[in-house]
């Protein structure tokens, strides 16, 4: 009897273990199907678009540099290339055909007026020079021998005046004589250039040696009649590589009719260091302002500026543009100081925009 009621409760608790499990199983698959239910529903619904550039600008705004528009001092430079030369120059030329015997002088020396730079020898200039000279002396002799003859009054005034020219003149002879030969520096100056070498033989008229006179500079430039119309004589000049501070002297009055260009001439203080012939920049003043309102060039747009308001909202202003400077530009009208205005960045905004300023 106990036996049987001992087997009965075990089949009992078999029965309800296998219930449970059926119930956990089915628990289990209920989970699995709605867990892959939900990944399709997912993987079939839309999905929202990331935003574009254009909405993440709008949200964020338009990254920009500014600049405040100030008062402040303004000088318009305008740059220019030209040839340097010294205040006066001269060139020392063949008389005639005879060798070159030597050149005393050197290309960046210092020569006075009357120094030697050039000497010719060849027979007939010898025999030309030695001619002048007997010539020279034999007047020489003939006035120092008629002199006292006419302090006692032996010879007629006459006589005496036609020992005397005969003198002045064989002096001049043997002047031009040496000088055919003995080439000499018309001014004080700077050897700048020597173009012959010992031994040659240049033709009469060659160039030689040439002088410059460096007390003053110039620098010669061509301009269009454009730049030419904002220029004027007396402005001020600057030559920065001598540091040198000058003025315009000089601008044609019309243009050349081959190049259609017009000359300016500046004129500069002398400099050790100059070398005539070679290309340099020089700055002119075309204009200045002790306190004009400015703004960085950077920041014109087609005849406009980008403002930013209150709420960093953008909006293009026109305004009136004055001097013109190579990094500032001078405003007469349509901005007030310390407005900001867009000098990087204005290519992405338009009217009423939102933007962001960004440090450059």
């Amino acid at each position: 009897m106990d036996g049987s009621t001992h087997q009965g409760q075990d089949g009992d608790t078999m029965k309800g273990f296998f219930s449970v499990k059926r119930v956990v199983v089915g628990i289990t698959v209920l989970a699995l199907v709605g867990l892959v239910a939900l990944r399709i529903v997912q993987a079939t619904a839309e999905v929202a678009p990331p935003p574009d550039v254009d909405e993440i600008r709008a949200q964020s705004g338009i990254p920009v540099e500014v600049a405040a528009a100030e008062f402040a001092p303004l000088e318009v430079r305008r740059t220019f290339t030209g040839a340097l030369r010294g205040i006066r120059s001269a060139t020392a030329r063949a008389r005639t055909g005879d060798e070159i015997l030597e050149i005393p002088v050197r290309v960046g020396q210092r020569v006075a007026e009357g120094d030697v730079l050039v000497r010719q020898s060849t027979q007939g200039s010898a025999a030309s020079v030695r001619q002048a000279e007997a010539a020279f002396e034999q007047a020489q002799r003939t006035a120092e021998r008629l002199r006292p003859l006419h302090e006692r009054g032996a010879i007629s005034d006459q006589d005496w005046d036609a020992a005397q020219t005969a003198l002045r003149v064989s002096e001049a002879n043997l002047d031009a004589a040496r000088r055919a030969v003995v080439l000499t520096s018309p001014i004080a100056g700077v050897v700048t250039d020597v173009l012959v070498t010992v031994g040659s033989f240049p033709g009469s008229g060659d160039d030689l040696v040439r002088v410059s006179d460096l007390s003053r500079v110039q620098v010669l430039v061509n301009l269009s009649p454009d730049q030419a119309a904002e220029l004027a004589r007396g402005q001020q000049a600057w030559l920065p590589s001598q540091r040198l501070e000058g003025q315009v002297t000089r601008i044609a009055l019309q243009a050349d009719p081959e190049t259609r260009l017009v000359e300016m001439e500046l004129t500069f203080p002398g400099a050790a260091s100059v070398i005539p012939g070679t290309l340099v920049e020089v700055e002119v003043v075309v204009g200045s302002k002790a306190q004009a309102l400015v703004v960085p060039r950077s920041a014109l747009q087609n005849g406009g500026v980008w403002v930013l308001d209150t709420e960093d909202r953008a909006h293009l202003r026109t305004v009136e543009i004055g001097l013109q400077g190579r990094d500032r530009v001078e405003i007469l009208g349509g901005l007030q100081p310390e407005q900001h205005v867009v000098v990087a960045g204005a290519s992405l905004l338009s009217e009423g925009v939102l933007a962001r300023v960004v440090e450059g």
